[in-house]
Formats: C-alpha cells, structure tokens, sequence
C-alpha cells in the first residue's frame, strides 16, 4: 500500500505561505507607519523653526510719506533700526535721497537719526519708538 503524503507535505506549506503574507502585510503597514511618522516629525520640525522666527522677529511696517508707498515686511529685534532704515527702500522699491529722514510713523512723527544703532528691541524698551511703525519723509524744496 502507497501512502499519499502529499497533502501532509502541501499544508505546512499552506502555513507557512500564508505566514509569509501576514508578516508582508505587517511589514508594509509598519512601512507606512515609519513613512506617516517621519512626515510628522518634519511637520513638527517646521513649526518649531516657525516659532522661533516669529519669537525672534516683528512685523515691521514703513510708510514713504512723501511717495505714499507701504510695506511691511518681518525683521529680527535684534536689528538696528539702521538696517530697518536701508531694508525700508528695498521693499518699497524707491531709491533713498540725501535729505531723507526715518522716523516713527503716525499723527506726531519723531525723528529716529540719533537712534539708528540702536536695534528695535533696545528701541523699544528705552520707548525711543512704541511700536513697529516707521516713516521716511524726504525734505521737499522750498521757494
């Protein structure tokens, strides 16, 4: 008599196969894991870096009043109100005279010049300026 081993020898294949696949399919959604794990770490690496640049810096406002032309645009506390002063022309896109001064903006400007070293914090906390507000006024001729 011949003894059919055939189907003994077919199921722990049958197992092992389908092992196999159970531990592909672990592995593929621990891929996707690892995958959703990593987006969410440079997620949260951005924010951290955003944060830090909006600690660091303010939102600098400058108005050209004899041009009317606006900008705004966000600068270290650390910078001089110099430095706000030359980055001022960049972004209004309007090329500085000789006889222009910077100054708090508003009703009742004040001139900066004898503070152009001092940088917007220090600026800020010795109430040179109130805010981050500023004006360029060029001298007009007269007759």
């Amino acid at each position: 008599m011949i003894e059919n081993t055939e189907p003994q020898s077919k199921e722990p294949l049958a197992t092992a196969v389908h092992d196999l696949e159970a531990a592909e399919a672990r592995l593929t959604h621990a891929r996707e894991e690892e995958a959703a794990a990593e987006r969410d770490v440079e997620h949260a690496v951005e924010e951290i870096k955003d944060a830090e640049r909006d600690r660091d810096t303010v939102e600098v406002h400058v108005i050209h009043v004899n041009e009317v032309e606006k900008a705004s645009f966000r600068e270290k506390l650390t910078a001089s109100l110099q430095q706000v002063w030359d980055k001022s022309y960049i972004e209004l896109k309007i090329p500085r005279e000789p006889k222009d001064v910077f100054q708090t903006a508003g009703e009742h400007p004040k001139s900066l010049m004898n503070y152009l070293g001092v940088t917007l914090e220090e600026a800020r906390r010795q109430k040179v300026i109130e805010n981050f507000c500023f004006g360029i006024a060029s001298e007009t001729g007269g007759a």
